[in-house]
């Protein structure tokens, strides 16, 4: 999962790798009623349960709205290569990041 905010990039702020901004067309497309901004660099590994989706057990599953599967893979390939080429400026977040050494 990654993280996500409505709040505005600075228009005058270079977007660092990672980073990409969707406007309100996209955002209207994946069902958002914002612009938004996702941030690539940082990456949550979460189980999908009540505790992390409250609305996972209503109708609907709690879902708000859907990425189609091409914007998907470009998403995730993009996540991927941050990860690989520049794992030093990914944030891993979540309980489920398997722990090296721990």
């Amino acid at each position: 999962m990654a993280y996500t905010t409505s709040r505005s990039w600075p228009p005058d702020v270079a977007l660092p790798l990672g980073v990409l901004v969707l406007n309100r067309e996209v955002a209207t497309r994946y069902g958002q009623s914002r612009a938004f901004v996702m941030d690539l660099r940082r990456i949550a590994f979460v189980p999908v349960t009540p505790t992390w989706f409250p609305r996972i057990e209503q109708p609907g599953h709690g879902i708000q709205g859907h990425v189609p599967k091409a914007e998907q893979r470009r998403f995730r390939q993009l996540a991927n290569e941050l990860a690989t080429r520049h794992s030093e400026l990914v944030e891993r977040l979540g309980p489920l990041w398997p722990r090296g050494g721990d």
